[in-house]
C-alpha cells in the first residue's frame, strides 16, 4: 500500500497503466492525474513493456495495475500475462479494463487473479474510484461485467464485490471536439490531415481527441466510431419521437 497521504489521512494510490492504445492510456493517464487518491506510476504499451518497468524499478512498485485484456489480435494478451505480473509485482492489485464484456472473457480473468474487470464503455471519470476501491481490497465490477458474473465473481473471490455507479452519462462534445473526432473516425484523416484541416496544431487534435474520448467513452478509434454512431442513433430516435 502507498504511504502517500491526502487530507492527512488517507492513502493515495499509485498506478501503472498498460494499454496497447495510445488514446486510452492518455486518457486513463488524464483522469487518474486528476483523481485526489490516485496518481499515475508509469504506462506501457505491452505486457512486456510493463514488465519490463516494473523490473528496473528502483523504488516501490505500483499499487495498482490497470491492464487491458486486449493487445493487438490478441483478444486475451493480458489476461494470460497477468500472472507474470502479479509476480513482479506481488504486492499489487490488477484491474482489468476492456472493451470485451463476455462472461467466458471476464471468468477467465477472475481465475487468473484479476482483482477486478471494468468495461470501458462504462468507467468514465469513475477509473479514479475503481483504482481506490481495488488497492482496498474490493473486488470491483462495472454494471454490465456484475450483470453476466456476479454470482460467479462472488464465490471467486475472498472479499466482497463493489459494482461501480452507471458512468455513461457524459457532458456533451462541444463543437471543435466533435468536428475533431469525426474527422478521425469517420473520415478517417490523420492527426497530422486534421491539423492542417482545421488549422491547429498536432498537439490540439490530439488533446481534442484525448478529450472526446473520456466524454464518449471509448478507449480506442474503433470503440469512437461505434460510440458515435450510437449517439446519432438515438439522437435521430429522439428527435423523431
Amino acid at each position: 500500500m502507498s504511504d502517500n497521504k491526502v487530507g492527512g489521512s488517507q492513502a493515495v494510490y499509485s498506478v501503472l497503466v498498460v494499454d496497447d492504445d495510445f488514446y486510452a492510456r492518455e486518457a486513463f493517464t488524464s483522469l487518474l492525474a486528476r483523481g485526489e487518491r490516485t496518481r499515475v506510476w508509469g504506462t506501457a504499451h505491452s505486457v512486456d513493456a510493463a514488465l519490463a518497468a516494473l523490473s528496473a524499478a528502483d523504488g516501490p512498485v505500483p499499487d495498482v495495475v490497470l491492464l487491458d485484456v486486449h493487445f493487438g489480435s490478441d483478444e486475451r494478451a493480458g489476461i494470460r500475462g497477468l500472472p507474470a505480473i502479479a509476480a513482479a509485482a506481488p504486492q499489487a492489485k490488477i484491474l482489468m479494463t476492456s472493451v470485451l464484456s463476455a462472461e467466458p472473457v471476464v471468468l477467465d480473468a477472475i481465475r487468473s487473479g484479476a482483482d477486478g474487470y471494468v468495461w470501458k464503455n462504462e468507467t468514465g471519470a469513475g477509473i479514479a474510484q475503481a483504482v481506490v476501491s481495488v488497492a482496498e481490497g474490493r473486488f470491483v465490477m462495472t454494471p454490465a461485467i456484475a450483470d453476466a458474473v456476479i454470482d460467479e465473481a462472488d464465490a471467486l473471490r475472498a472479499y466482497a464485490a463493489e459494482v461501480l455507479p452507471d458512468q455513461q452519462e457524459y457532458a456533451d462534445l462541444t463543437a471543435a471536439l466533435k468536428k475533431t473526432i469525426y474527422l478521425f473516425c469517420f473520415a478517417g484523416l490523420s492527426i497530422k490531415e486534421i491539423a492542417a484541416e482545421l488549422q491547429v496544431s498536432p498537439f490540439t487534435v490530439r488533446s481534442r481527441i484525448k478529450t472526446a474520448y473520456q466524454i464518449i467513452g471509448a478507449g480506442s478509434r474503433q470503440e469512437a466510431f461505434a460510440r458515435l454512431v450510437e449517439r446519432e442513433r438515438s439522437a435521430t430516435e429522439g428527435s423523431a419521437s
